[in-house]
């Protein structure tokens, strides 16, 4: 057997123990890699890429904190179809300022590693992954890495990529909320998503947080 090979009998062996869902695939990720967490974002028509599962509660701040700024290590790993990494999160720089600014209400550190979940030049989303300190992960732990999202992009496919079904309660209110402004405001699907996620940067917000807002009508928008 082959290490690969060992690595994908572990890695379905943690996810059917962690109930087999796509959710579980995050959990399953920091059990057979030496990862402290683990995040899965789907690129969603419109929406950009929106959070789907995480291993804990500082993976799924920091990804509402990229899905709000719209911009980050996923978002471009998605964009290019190659790995992107930060060695540190305390100390980004200036190559992503909205995601930067939307990370100062967490104490996020470690670094972070996003791989594409691509399928012949489909972009399905990204696997996130999360060191406790600083730095890169070594090539062998990347290698690992890459082969287990392709295990996940199988599974998605499988699942046909984004099942309304197993679809996370704020990514349904996001997608509802932005379909009100698309109402009130007359404007097209992408605009919509444009003022929530700018209302929630100038408030420092989450999406999900402004769209739970909006549903409960406590915040509504007009053109002027």
């Amino acid at each position: 057997m082959t290490r690969l090979e060992d690595l994908t009998e572990r890695y379905l062996a943690a996810l059917r123990a962690a109930g087999g869902e796509i959710a579980a695939a995050c959990q399953a990720c920091v059990r057979v890699l030496p990862v402290r967490r683990a995040a899965i974002v789907i690129d969603e028509h419109d929406a950009g890429l929106q959070p789907w599962c995480a291993s804990d509660p500082m993976s799924a701040g920091i990804e509402a904190a990229q899905a709000t700024a719209g911009e980050g290590p996923a978002v471009d790993a998605v964009a290019t179809g190659l790995p992107t990494g930060v060695a540190d999160l305390t100390e980004i720089g200036g190559r992503w300022p909205g995601f930067t600014a939307a990370l100062t209400r967490l104490d996020a550190t470690g670094g972070m590693f996003a791989v594409p979940l691509h399928l012949d030049g489909v972009r399905l989303g990204a696997l996130d992954l999360y060191r406790d300190i600083p730095g890169c992960l070594d090539p062998r732990t990347r290698t690992a890495a890459l082969h287990i999202a392709d295990l996940i992009t199988a599974q998605l496919v499988l699942m046909g990529s984004t099942p309304c079904a197993d679809q996370p309660m704020p990514s349904r209110v996001v997608h509802q909320a932005a379909g009100m402004i698309m109402a009130q405001l007359d404007i097209p699907m992408p605009d919509a998503y444009s003022y929530l996620r700018a209302y929630a940067f100038a408030h420092g917000l989450s999406l999900a947080e402004v769209a739970d807002a909006v549903v409960a009508r406590r915040v509504g928008f007009d053109l002027d």
